[in-house]
């Protein structure tokens, strides 16, 4: 990326911010709210961000970016002949080479000041190194970053059609092999910028034909199911924090609007939420954790890690649990894992934290080999069941390399300075990982807390209605043996 990252002059972030403003508020349409300001919180790690200036009232708009602004395949310039290839690809390819061909335009694209606000290098953990992924241990969170399969897939659909079109996307290399390997690098930057700050656009029959007044787009047929993503300027200004979000993006049928959802004091910060995100995956898709998103983590296991705890993986010759397997799949509770979030301070049984498709699935696993038919659960978990699922949380821990007690150990090294960095890691990154993996540790051990105490408590009722049985038993037969 250094070879094309740095063809964009580097300006500082209050100049780059003034000049993106500038370019935003003079744009056809656009309103932009006096109250707020783009500042520099790269101070308190945060980067840029929007503060209010002067009080703002609830349902107050902050900003309004009409639909012609939003960068997306629709409003670029981009040839629609070079899209068409891609047209059952869903809505990312298309947008990755529309970022990609606008980006290499430079002060020709009408979003050259836009490109000059946004980032060119990330901390998703797309762009760490093996040492660092390693620092997540046991993370089902490594599994989703597919890095691999989707720099094959680029090259197998939209690097052979840039490649095509080398006046459109001008990269240096004297070679394909070369050219290729900028256009991987360039697709890795998009792509991250998609993910990151993309929206989801409403789909508009008006607005989603070209704008220069050609035929339909055949991209535009791409799955109805699958939302439209543009890039819309200035909303991805905003951060985001699960307790303190503010604001919010209304869409309306020619605007994208901002607009307060509470009441927010001068000089403080303006929010959006990217909605209830588990850290590993705000991680993946951000490139940054915080606590305030620690409430919503969760612990992730496979569906082989579950069958092999319960003596299934290997038992494919068993004809009653094949057909119970098939009778679950077709009930839509079988699937690749399964996930529990961090019980809140209102769970008090096991019954409130565990979700129901895993309940399911426990049940049909304890369940007597006559029982062909799997059975919604009860409200109730069984000690089997809660036995069960503790074995496959107990494996599930013993995947990680370290316990909590030493990851805990070094945290308060690491925050007190102490030069704990394994060796091939940046600080920051080794320090997301540990609040990750912690995060998931701690849930787990949480969880098999609340299977332990509900086994007990259940082996003590078992234990007190057998006594209850057999004082009746007993009472029944001294009252048989005064009668006679």
């Amino acid at each position: 990326m250094a070879e094309v990252g740095d063809s964009l002059a580097r300006l500082s972030v209050d100049q780059s911010s003034a000049q993106f403003v500038e370019w935003f508020s003079a744009a056809d349409g656009t309103r932009l709210s006096t109250k707020i300001q783009l500042k520099d919180l790269s101070a308190e790690g945060a980067g840029r961000g929007a503060v209010a200036e002067e009080v703002i009232a609830e349902d107050e708009e902050l900003f309004a970016v009409p639909r012609p602004l939003v960068l997306m395949t629709s409003t670029s310039s981009i040839p629609p002949s070079v899209l068409e290839p891609l047209a059952e690809s869903g809505s990312w390819p298309p947008l990755i080479v529309t970022i990609i061909y606008e980006y290499l335009r430079r002060e020709s694209s009408p979003w050259y000041p836009y490109f000059r606000v946004l980032p060119t290098t990330f901390d998703t953990l797309m762009f760490w190194n093996e040492a660092e992924l390693a620092e997540l241990q046991a993370g089902a969170v490594r599994d989703k970053i597919g890095k691999s399969e989707a720099e094959e897939a680029w090259k197998e659909t939209i690097v052979p059609i840039m490649l095509q079109h080398p006046e459109l996307f001008p990269v240096p290399g004297t070679t394909a092999s070369d050219r290729a390997a900028e256009l991987i690098k360039l697709a890795h930057m998009a792509g991250s910028l998609i993910m990151a700050y993309a929206f989801d656009i409403d789909r508009d029959e008006d607005d989603d034909r070209p704008q220069d007044g050609g035929s339909e787009d055949e991209f535009q047929e791409d799955d109805e199911d699958e939302p439209l993503k543009g890039m819309v300027p200035f909303a991805d200004m905003l951060n985001a924090d699960a307790d303190r979000n503010n604001a919010r993006l209304f869409q309306e049928e020619n605007y994208l609007i901002m607009k307060a959802t509470k009441p927010i004091a001068a000089g403080e910060l303006i929010f959006n939420d990217y909605g209830p995100l588990p850290r590993s995956d705000l991680l993946r898709m951000y490139g940054y954790v915080t606590d305030n998103y620690a409430k919503y983590d969760v612990v992730e296991f496979s569906h082989d890690l579950i069958l092999e705890v319960a003596g299934k993986k290997h038992d494919r010759n068993n004809k009653v649990w094949l057909k119970r397997e098939e009778q679950l799949d077709e009930l839509g509770v079988l699937d690749d894992g399964y996930s529990i979030p961090r019980p809140d301070s209102t769970a008090t049984k096991l019954e409130d934290i565990i979700p129901g498709q895993v309940h399911m699935l426990l049940r049909a696993l304890c369940a007597h080999e006559q029982d062909e038919t799997p059975k919604k659960p009860k409200e109730s978990v069984s000690v089997q069941e809660a036995a069960l699922l503790q074995s496959v949380l107990t494996k599930r821990l013993s995947e990680y390399s370290t316990t909590y007690s030493q990851d805990q150990t070094t945290l308060q090294s690491l925050q007190s300075g102490d030069n704990v960095i394994p060796k091939g890691c940046n600080a920051r990154r080794f320090a997301m990982a540990l609040q990750v993996r912690m995060g998931e540790k701690e849930i787990l051990r949480q969880l098999i807390t609340f299977c332990q105490q509900h086994i007990e408590q259940k082996s003590a009722e078992t234990a007190t209605a057998k006594r209850g049985r057999s004082d009746e038993i007993s009472q029944q037969a001294r009252a048989t043996k005064r009668r006679k």
